[in-house]
């Protein structure tokens, strides 16, 4: 299994064609899988575009994978299959893709798509079935075994374990201890169905669920990993800063070489290679690094959150990212600095959206990042920053602010930008005023 484990993680994604190739819904789902980004694959049916759509374009995705499996395990020697790093990554990413749609279902973001639950329990029930299918064709395969299952969700469950695994904080990760529950109920002669069963029901019984559903509150996350799992929940939104950025790093070190946790999200060694000034002289650039950093720690969370930030026009799913905090009664620096942030998100996040909502209407904007930046409230620069950003269509998030009067005209400046935006069009985001008050 160990090997397996190792063949499956050292499969490395495809690069995407551009102009993709894709003709329909169904079939991107299928592109996007069999190329190596089962999570986008996934993510790509939480749009309102497939809304009444939802059972016909998974069941085309389902019968294209269904023939896919049956060429890859059907006459094949077993043994001979699992040393073969194409036919099981293959297999492997069927496998996560169907797993993460099914989750998606289940989970929250349904209710902000806006899918109605009988779609939802259909559209379910047949994935349901294609992972029992597709488990029992390899264990037929297989000499009645279903490694490849098995495998992928060792790899699903490892992921979410590493949350708080290296920078611990009592009590704990709840992420962690859900693995812990899913693991004690699998079925090892019916993986993924048991999987799926006991998944499900860890969500739909969560307190913070049951809330999301009624309406009750809303939920944000203060930590960067982990975030799948906390948006099946009803989470729409975390916040974060250097110090959790290092944090995450700590927790999963493919962040620095390797990453694979998110699609698309590239890790600190891809992002800094033809950066040639810092790497020459890399004393001489601390906060750029730093800021280079944060940025990879980031992206795999505008990731998780872009499919319900898109789905809500901004109103759910931003990233509440904190300014360097060294800087911040410096105006000029502390603009230029969340300029440099949103610009590279914005790239980046071109690219996300071209795959992650092809075929969707193109009136939805691309590229658009979904991030409210954290502007301290400590000196009298906050004020025109917090102006100047909510002009531009860039939500704030203040924090530091301990007194009424200290948020009333952080509150001021915010209305004043927001109102300078929309006369000019300029679609408004949610936006944030934390008051740090439990904290003197």
């Amino acid at each position: 299994m160990d090997d397996l484990r190792k063949l499956i993680l050292s499969s490395r994604p495809e690069p995407l064609n551009f102009p993709v190739l894709s003709t329909d819904h169904s079939g991107h789902i299928v592109y996007l899988t069999t190329k190596g980004y089962p999570k986008l694959a996934a993510d790509h049916i939480l749009n309102g575009g497939a809304i009444g759509h939802l059972e016909s374009i998974i069941g085309g995705a389902i019968r294209q994978f269904n023939f896919i499996a049956n060429r890859t395990l059907l006459g094949g020697d077993g043994a001979n299959i699992l040393k073969d790093e194409g036919r099981v990554s293959l297999l492997a990413r069927i496998y996560e893709t169907l797993v993460q749609m099914a989750l998606n279902i289940v989970g929250f973001e349904r209710d902000i798509v806006g899918f109605s639950d009988e779609e939802a329990a259909e559209t379910l029930a047949k994935i349901f079935e294609a992972l029992k299918g597709l488990e029992s064709l390899e264990r037929k395969a297989l000499g009645g075994e279903a490694p490849i299952a098995h495998t992928t969700i060792d790899i699903f469950l490892a992921d979410m374990k590493k949350v708080m695994s290296g920078y611990y904080r009592p009590p704990g990760s709840m992420v962690a201890y859900v693995t812990k529950a899913i693991e004690k109920e699998i079925n090892s002669d019916s993986v993924m169905e048991s999987f799926l069963y006991v998944a499900k029901k860890q969500i739909e019984n969560n307190v913070y669920y049951r809330f999301s559903k009624l309406g009750m509150c809303k939920f944000g996350n203060d930590y960067a990993l982990g975030l799948r799992w906390l948006r099946h929940l009803g989470f729409v939104q975390v916040s974060t800063n250097p110090v959790l950025a290092a944090a995450a790093y700590e927790d999963d070190p493919t962040l620095w070489e390797g990453y694979m946790g998110e699609d698309l999200c590239p890790d600190f060694e891809a992002t800094i290679e033809h950066e040639e000034e810092l790497l020459k002289n890399p004393n001489a650039y601390g906060d750029e690094l730093a800021a280079k950093g944060t940025e990879v720690s980031i992206w795999p969370n505008l990731a998780v959150f872009r499919p319900i930030a898109i789905a809500s026009n901004m109103r759910h799913g931003l990233v509440s990212l904190q300014l360097n905090p060294t800087i911040a009664d410096d105006y000029e620096r502390s603009l230029k600095e969340a300029l440099k942030i949103y610009f590279d998100a914005e790239d980046f996040l071109r690219k996300y959206d071209y795959y992650l909502l092809w075929g969707y209407s193109a009136n939805i904007e691309r590229g658009r990042p979904n991030i409210v930046f954290k502007v301290a409230g400590s000196s009298p620069a906050a004020i025109e920053l917090t102006r100047k950003l909510e002009s531009l269509g860039i939500g704030t998030n203040n924090t530091v602010t301990f007194t009424v009067s200290q948020e009333v005209e952080l509150i001021l400046a915010k209305i004043e930008g927001r109102s300078e935006a929309a006369k000019k069009g300029i679609s408004l985001t949610t936006v944030y005023e934390t008051n740090m008050g439990g904290r003197l």
